[in-house]
């Protein structure tokens, strides 16, 4: 495995991991916040499309429509979870998941042929879920009901927030779509998509200036959703999108110092434990590359 491949698939730890954490500053409800990132996502599309000029057609826009569609459910699902939970609590449930879903799926697709790499592979999962955990650690409060009523909200979005993720690359993965090809139909299917859950299940109109003003984030989200679509084609699904999970790491200490969410002297000693253990997670996951098909 190329070394660059895989710092291309690290450029989402940190465009990733500052999107939820912009978007709680500007704002918004998550359909609105949805809306604007699709909206920046397009514009970057074009650009991409102006200066790269890669092929489309037919086949790819109906895999990059379809793709579009289960991120707008994704999307749609993480923002009522930040809600719900904030950014330093909500992003460790959120990418827990995600790279529970995506590593079986690529399992599925080829990934990790070898046994070396299987080794490596699951070791750097145990490890990634594992420092996740400990990112997530918050400590017990008395007297606080509403609070576990939030809980309880903010998990069953981000386990359907996953499930849209998961299959929003999995199926670029599955029938081998190019990244660069993908991006125009691909925005087009997230705009379309977020338009059909805003009018038919939340019964809102996600066009107004809020839906402008993140458009912004759009534009960072699109940069690390490009390195993750071309680098999953060189090193797997297993591999690439865990990588870009490691985003939790930027989320959790911008959610805290510029969304200023509190934690206490145990939640941070059990947070950076966390960070330290995704990083050796992120080697082996390297390794895992490195001794697969070989």
């Amino acid at each position: 495995m190329n070394s660059i491949d895989f710092l291309i698939a690290c450029i989402p730890i940190l465009t990733w991991g500052l999107v939820p954490v912009i978007s709680t500053i500007i704002g918004g409800k998550a359909v609105e916040q949805s809306m604007g990132i699709s909206l920046g996502s397009l514009v970057f599309a074009l650009i991409v499309f102006a200066i790269k000029k890669p092929e489309i057609n037919f086949h790819i826009i109906w895999i990059g429509l379809s793709s579009g569609l289960f991120w707008a459910i994704g999307s749609v699902g993480q923002y009522k979870g930040l809600k719900y939970l904030g950014v330093s609590k909500s992003m460790p449930i959120s990418n827990g998941t995600q790279i529970i879903g995506t590593s079986i799926l690529g399992i599925f697709l080829g990934d990790w042929t070898t046994k070396t790499s299987k080794i490596f592979g699951f070791t750097a999962l145990v490890l990634i879920i594992l420092g996740i955990f400990f990112t997530s650690y918050k400590e017990i409060e008395e007297g606080i009901v509403k609070e576990k009523l939030q809980w309880g909200k903010g998990i069953s979005f981000n386990l359907l927030s996953s499930l849209g993720f998961t299959f929003y690359v999995g199926i670029l993965k599955y029938f081998n779509i190019d990244g660069w090809s993908s991006l125009i139909p691909q925005s087009i299917g997230q705009i379309l998509g977020v338009i059909i859950i805003s009018f038919c299940i939340f019964k809102h109109n996600p066009f107004n200036l809020t839906v402008v003003k993140n458009s912004i984030v759009g534009v960072v989200w699109a940069i690390g959703n490009l390195a993750i679509l071309i680098s999953q084609i060189k090193l797997g699904l297993s591999v690439a999108y865990p990588v870009g999970q490691a985003c939790i790491i930027v989320s959790i200490i911008a959610g805290v110092y510029i969304n200023k969410e509190k934690k206490t002297k145990k939640e941070w000693i059990s947070a950076i434990i966390g960070m330290l253990v995704i990083a050796l997670g992120l080697f082996f996951l390297y390794l895992s590359g490195v001794y697969d098909k070989m």
